[in-house]
């Protein structure tokens, strides 16, 4: 938030300011002549952290877009909680007197570049186990009522959540807790994906009898807490089918589905050419447009387990397993009672598949803009994984994406990558047997015909172009055929003009169908044919 004004003083204890975002991505945080002054409001949604948590360590992380601090301050987090700031944002929240204290900061000196700077917060009572911790960041100057200097800049850009996961400001808990917490979440019609009648989940604990709860629509959640991990969840749909769902994290959030009819037992075979271990798997559907987990079984020893499944649905079937996530790919499900038979081989593992001392880890290109990032520590002694995604140009590394996480498990989407670049993603983790281990995976781009390579090479020296160097000069080339024949003959000079842009084509130099060129070239034969039909009536 902001306030303009031409009194210091006056801006500095204004009552309300105006929310605002810069480009819709992009927050402001300190200080101008003129005068303005910006705070900051962040929220995070931590009611998942057990209420018995014992909260050891808290880190917020901000993406520097841009630094401009000639004058330097210490980023400060100051706490208005339960009231302020509000949610959403409005006008009286920008008032300096609602917030008090100094839960964490860091100088501005501190700031090596752009990407992600992380501020300890020192003082865990700003944390709201029962839902969203809110969080005021100001500068120091502000908060001491320090007028700007003029022409000294005392400001940053920092990126907002609207410009994206691989940007947003990230907040990092980390707690130590007994037990287990799943929070289930339903029933959801797997066609309609709304809340409709009501389902008993029956809870299997690791010690104990079995207990069962109710979800229906006037109380759609449940949570359930355990000291053990509990051994599966299953609720009965109609002609006694039972969905299972066998939880393997310490948290989850689980959503009840119910397929819609007709639904049948479907077979399902697991061909292991691998040899994976401990391996579940996962049937997903979508549901208003998000993709959610539907059952989780144990494959059994021989491969072949049940599921309850929609006919004429389509599911994406997943394995998890020590080796790690494997994509099983979508099957559309027919005949009822049918078999429905996945493979699971080597060609399935990345080509940088790592395997340490219980460790898993890989980085590969899932399509031409996604590099997917997968870390597992299976006995749970990693106390830090720190991601770079390097861009390689000229031999030269760029860091595009950094960020460090306090956990066992990461299954990173990153998809701000680019086809026609070569990416090296190197995965730095602090383990507690081990030490210090890095791995670095070079990801390399798609492959490009060798004609096009041709001009990156030749042109590749004068930056970057808007478009592929090979595009614009084969738009150079047919321009000047086409227009060299058209001095004795126009529609000669268009016919050669389309003969040479189907060699280069075939060449791989320009990029255009050749259902596209087919249509250009009857147009020019009926223009020639319609010239010709009007010279002869003339005659």
């Amino acid at each position: 938030m902001r306030k303009l004004g031409d009194d210091y003083e006056a801006v500095h204890d204004a009552e309300s300011g105006e929310v605002v975002l810069l480009t819709n991505e992009i927050i402001e945080l300190g200080q101008h002549v003129g005068y303005e002054i910006d705070r900051v409001f962040l929220f995070f949604d931590t009611s998942s952290i057990p209420d018995n948590a014992n909260i050891t360590s808290v880190v917020l992380s901000i993406y520097i877009h841009s630094d401009h601090t000639e004058q330097d301050f210490n980023v400060t987090i100051q706490n208005g909680q339960p009231t302020y700031p509000h949610m959403p944002l409005e006008a009286g929240d920008y008032y300096y007197a609602h917030y008090i204290g100094n839960y964490g900061s860091r100088n501005t000196s501190e700031i090596s570049g752009i990407g992600y700077w992380n501020i300890t917060i020192t003082d865990f009572t700003i944390i709201n186990v029962n839902g969203y911790t809110k969080l005021c960041l100001r500068s120091s100057r502000d908060i001491e009522e320090i007028a700007p200097t003029p022409f000294v800049y005392e400001f940053l850009y920092v990126k907002s959540a609207e410009a994206g996961s691989s940007y947003a400001p990230k907040l990092y808990i980390t707690y130590e807790v007994e037990g287990y917490k799943y929070v289930f979440y339903g029933p959801f019609n797997e066609d309609s994906g709304f809340i409709e009648g009501a389902i008993n989940v029956t809870v299997y604990p690791l010690v104990g009898s079995a207990f069962s709860f109710e979800l229906n629509e006037s109380s759609p959640s449940y949570t359930v807490e355990l000291e053990d991990k509990p051994l599966m969840f299953k609720w009965t749909l109609a002609y006694n089918y039972t969905r299972i769902y066998i939880p393997l994290y310490s948290y989850e959030e689980i959503y009840v589905a119910v397929p819609e009819s007709p639904y049948y037992d479907y077979q399902i075979q697991i061909i292991d050419l691998l040899g994976v271990t401990n391996a579940y798997l996962e049937a997903r559907a979508y549901m208003n447009g998000t993709l959610y987990t539907v059952e989780r079984r144990q494959v059994p020893s021989g491969g072949q387990l049940p599921l309850i499944l929609t006919q004429f649905k389509t599911y994406y079937f997943r394995i998890i397993c020590d080796q790690g996530i494997i994509d099983l790919g979508s099957q559309t499900t027919l005949s009822p009672y049918e078999t429905l038979t996945f493979y699971i081989s080597p060609a399935q593992l990345p080509s940088d598949y790592i395997s340490y001392g219980n460790i898993t880890a890989y980085a590969i290109r899932l399509n031409s803009t996604c590099i997917q990032v997968y870390y597992n520590d299976a006995n749970e002694r990693t106390s830090q994984v720190s991601i770079t995604i390097y861009s390689v140009k000229n031999n030269k590394l760029t860091a595009e994406y950094m960020q460090s996480y306090e956990t066992n498990m990461i299954l990173l989407n990153w998809k701000n990558a680019l086809p026609s670049l070569d990416y090296n993603v190197k995965i730095s983790v602090s383990h507690a047997d081990f030490g210090q281990l890095t791995w670095q995976i070079p990801i390399p781009k798609l492959e490009s015909p060798k004609s096009e390579d041709i001009w990156d090479r030749l042109l590749g020296w004068l930056g970057d172009w808007p478009v592929a160097p090979s595009q614009f000069i084969s738009a150079l080339i047919i321009f000047f055929m086409a227009t060299l024949a058209s001095f004795k003959d126009a529609e000669v000079g268009l016919l050669l003009g389309a003969i040479t842009a189907g060699v280069l084509i075939w060449l791989g130099w320009y990029a255009m169908s050749w259902g596209t060129l087919s249509i250009i070239v009857c147009l020019i034969i009926l223009l020639a044919i319609g010239r010709r039909r009007r010279g002869i009536t003339q005659a």
